[in-house]
This record gives structure tokens, C-alpha cells and sequence, in this order.
């Protein structure tokens, strides 16, 4: 059990295991991960209700979005974003990697009417004919991946943002990242 723990409190290489496939597609972490985006009280797997109205409010005014807008989601989870854009007029794609947040996304779209083209897949391997005026990754998505991702994914929007168009990454700033503290902590359940 000491091996395990002395194992497990090892310090690994930044970026050296990839999780993500695990996260977003094993069914019962996938489920719970989907319930956090859901909670609007609560910014863990998404910001707040009122932060994404305001920050909806925000992009509007800055990127003037409406009718003749084009607008691409990278990492859009359950479409508490996309949603808002298509209620704007914007013409609205939709990328994650969980099924289960696509599918959510998807019903409520036609629940209420809402034209707005969802695909689940892994946003890095992300390829289309089409071209957007605004593309965006919400929630600190990028920070998550490796540079060699990152290189990949900054790629994937050189190749799909129109000429003159924005992309808008919400990421942690350094001044962030200087107010945390490594630890590790274990518990009983």
C-alpha cells in the first residue's frame, strides 16, 4: 500500500498522460460531468448562468453577432452558450467530445426551436468546408491541452476562421495560476 501511495504522490511530466477520451466518454463520469455543466449556481464544469448571459451580452456587443453571423463552439458541451448565439440570429456549430452533452444540446435545440449544428467528436481532429466569423473556446478548454495540442488546435482555427474573423479563448491568466498551490489530500468514503 506504501509502493501505491509513494507511486501515486509522484510528481508526473506536465502533459505526459491524456485524459480526455476517459473523461468525456466513460458513461457514469460522463453523466456527472454533464450535471455540473447543468448546475447554474455553480462554476465547475461551467460559469454561472449569470456570467454566460453576461458574457453572451458582451460577445453581442464587441462582435456585433446577429443574423449574418457565423460562430463555432470548440469544447461546447451541453450548449449553454451555442444556444444563447442562435437566439441571436447566428448561424451556430456546435464541437464536443461528450455524447452525452451533444445529445443534451441537440434535444434542447428542438425543444425550443433553435437551428444549430451539433457534432460530437474530438475537436482537435475537427474538419469542414466551412469558414466562421467567430470561433470560440469557453471555460479554460485550452489551458487543459499540451503545446503540441494547442499547436494543433490553433491550426484546426487558421483553417476554419474567415478572413477578418475573431477567436475568442477564454484561458487562465498568469496572475491566476500564481494564486494556487500544489497539494494532494486523501479522504475516506
Amino acid at each position: 500500500m506504501f509502493e501505491q501511495l509513494q507511486f501515486i504522490n509522484q510528481r508526473p511530466e506536465p502533459f505526459s498522460i491524456y485524459t480526455a477520451e476517459e473523461l468525456w466518454t466513460e458513461p457514469y463520469t460522463a453523466q456527472q460531468m454533464l450535471s455540473y455543466h447543468l448546475r447554474e449556481d455553480v462554476a465547475l464544469a461551467s460559469r454561472t448562468k449569470e456570467t454566460i448571459d453576461k458574457t453572451v451580452l458582451w460577445l453581442q456587443s464587441r462582435f456585433d453577432i446577429g443574423t449574418a453571423t457565423s460562430i463555432a463552439d470548440f469544447g461546447c458541451g451541453p450548449g449553454l452558450y451555442t444556444s444563447r448565439f442562435a437566439k441571436l440570429g447566428a448561424q451556430v456549430t456546435g464541437i464536443d467530445f461528450s455524447a452525452n452533452s451533444i445529445q443534451y444540446a441537440r434535444d434542447t435545440a428542438a425543444r425550443e426551436q433553435l437551428s444549430i449544428n451539433y457534432l460530437q467528436q474530438n475537436y482537435l481532429d475537427f474538419k469542414s468546408d466551412q469558414r466562421f466569423d467567430l470561433i470560440c473556446m469557453i471555460m479554460c478548454d485550452f489551458c487543459a491541452l499540451s503545446p503540441g495540442q494547442r499547436r494543433q488546435l490553433l491550426g484546426v482555427f487558421h483553417n476554419h476562421l474567415k478572413t477578418g474573423g475573431t477567436l475568442f479563448l477564454d484561458v487562465y491568466s498568469l496572475s491566476s495560476f500564481a494564486q494556487r498551490q500544489e497539494q494532494a489530500s486523501y479522504e475516506f468514503r
